[in-house]
């Protein structure tokens, strides 16, 4: 309760959020109307009711919301004092401001015992025209801080309750999102999260889902989007976005000079006429779905990204408080993903999945990709250590040319050399790089090898462990080697366990398995054959006895697993 306090400085103006709605409770009609302009003159923001009477003071209550009440002593059929004794039955915490031509201190003892907020002399009104609004709005203030406290305190009861009880993911990221939705009043949440393609994509949704299907295009990439959420997960960090009183400037983010300063992040491929433009259309579906303003959070742990968490509002921009509550949400869920990993890591077999970000320059394909257009894409599904120093990548490279790709390999030291199979859109090819690379330092501490996607000087790489524990070992290798590697999702993958029953290919060894490949994308089953083993085996560094062995076997076992099928 705020102190009792018969002196104040009239020139204290406090800065109100949001409008006030009071009721102003006095016998008198001409002084209540009298304070009711006071009031309203002084702060634009307050809106005063008035009744004359303690039953009417009673219905305005009953059927209306105040912020706060502002009550004289003396009414014509009761007190208020009665008044105050009646509203904390229901309200305990109302602001209740107790105005009266008595200075009895009698009066100002049982109005304190009866848990009145404020008291004001009407006497002191007379030299202080201003006292009554300034204590208006210091005990309004006071209450929704009070109550925003609560709130808060509340919502993270229920956040440690979601995540006692919720035994996956999935029924902990509906849980979340129901809680913003139900609890906090928000339009609508969601956990984004990424798929295998890079592309991100719903995990958990709450409220209208009309907004979501209007702006996030299947396929979406995070810096090729500015919906806020693509946007979070592109820079790594919170994302709050207003479109209330700004229709014609581009809306603000908390980060809005990390534009400028980051220049990996470019949303919709430049920051130019087509961002502009994309940012243009996600304004207008947003308005379009009644969201006034968006805000997004990176959802990580122990230096992992997990996914994104976004809630979106009918109204104003979010204060810091709601900023501080849900970057605190989401730091807790990616606590909890994380745990929820290790608790389904320790009863299962199924294959801890990783996506790994590399845009360091000493990796080969990654300045390889630099010398080549932005549009290509070089795909890797097969690497081949061909002695301690050098790799063979068996790669797809997509919008470019069989000479453009022999020209960049020149132009990088650390390429080796660069043979192509096979001529097209795209080129199929074997590239020899130097050590080390990013796929064989996985697999030194236990990783297994799926992918390498690199594109625009970014490298993609797709991995599985075997447990969620062994994720910290691979980051921390990772990190000495290159400097700018990071694990940025983690999942685990139930639909593909690490190994499967039968199958054939299970049988070979590591160095049947790479003969086999480089033999099925070199083209040496095609007709007439692209390659001979003795070609191939040079590729690999190996003898042409030694690499004519290993395919005779691993197609025999193949062979013997289909037969016996």
């Amino acid at each position: 309760m705020t102190a009792l306090n018969t002196d104040a400085d009239s020139n204290d103006r406090h800065v109100l959020s949001g409008t006030v709605d009071a009721l102003l409770v006095d016998d008198d009609e001409t002084w209540a109307r009298t304070q009711r302009r006071v009031l309203e003159r002084y702060y634009d923001a307050v809106s005063v009711s008035t009744a004359h009477t303690l039953q009417d003071a009673l219905y305005a209550l009953e059927t209306g919301s105040p912020d706060c009440l502002i009550c004289d002593y003396q009414l014509g059929d009761g007190t208020g004092l009665e008044f105050l004794e009646a509203v904390r039955r229901d309200h305990p915490k109302l602001p209740f401001v107790l105005v009266t031509g008595q200075g009895d201190e009698s009066v100002a003892s049982e109005a304190i015992r009866e848990r009145v907020t404020d008291y004001v002399r009407k006497d002191d009104l007379a030299s202080q025209p201003d006292l009554l609004a300034t204590r208006l709005t210091s005990v309004v203030e006071a209450y929704r801080t009070e109550q925003a406290l609560e709130r808060e305190q509340r919502s993270k009861d229920a956040l440690r309750r979601l995540v006692t009880a919720s035994t996956n993911r999935q029924e902990l990221g509906r849980g979340v999102c129901r809680h913003f939705v139900d609890e906090q009043r928000y339009a609508f949440a969601w956990i984004g999260v990424l798929d295998r393609n890079g592309a991100v994509v719903p995990f958990a949704t709450a409220g209208d889902n009309s907004y979501l299907e209007a702006v996030l295009e299947p396929g979406t990439k995070p810096g090729h989007g500015t919906e806020p959420a693509v946007t979070a997960l592109a820079r790594g960090d919170t994302v709050v976005e207003s479109l209330i009183d700004s229709a014609s400037e581009p809306p603000e983010s908390v980060n809005a000079e990390s534009r400028a300063e980051d220049a990996d992040y470019e949303p919709d491929s430049s920051e130019g006429i087509d961002g502009a433009q994309s940012i243009a259309q996600w304004r207008q579906a947003a308005l379009e779905h009644g969201i006034g303003s968006a805000m997004a959070v990176p959802i990580e742990y122990d230096d992992v990204q997990f996914g994104v968490l976004a809630v979106y509002d009918n109204g104003v921009a979010f204060d810091s408080q709601a900023r501080e509550l849900l970057s605190e949400y989401a730091e807790t869920v990616g606590y909890a993903f994380q745990a929820t990993e290790w608790r389904r890591a320790l009863f299962s077999s199924t294959a801890t999945s990783l996506e790994i970000t590399v845009a360091d320059e000493f990796s080969p394909l990654v300045a390889l990709s630099r010398e080549l257009a932005r549009t290509v894409t070089i795909e890797v599904g097969t690497v081949i250590p061909r002695n301690d120093d050098e790799v063979l990548y068996l790669a797809s490279i997509s919008g470019a040319s069989a000479s453009s790709i022999e020209d960049a390999g020149e132009a990088v030291a650390s390429v080796r050399s660069v043979e192509v199979y096979e001529t097209g859109d795209p080129v199929r090819c074997g590239l020899v790089v130097e050590t080390p690379v990013p796929e064989t330092v996985l697999v030194e501490v236990g990783s297994r090898f799926r992918r390498t996607v690199v594109a625009d000087g970014q490298m993609r790489i797709s991995a599985s462990v075997r447990a969620t524990e062994a994720v910290r070992p691979v980051i921390d290798r990772l990190e000495d080697a290159f400097a700018d590697a990071s694990v940025t999702t983690v999942w685990s993958d139930h639909s593909q366990p690490e190994d499967p029953d039968g199958g054939g290919l299970e049988r070979l060894t590591d160095r049947q398995r790479q003969v086999l490949e480089l033999a099925l994308n070199a083209g040496y089953f095609e007709r007439p054959r692209r390659h001979n083993t003795g070609e191939l085996a040079a590729m690999l560094d190996i003898s042409r006895a030694t690499f004519t062995q290993h395919l005779r076997v691993a197609q025999s076992k193949v062979f013997e697993e289909l037969v016996s099928v």
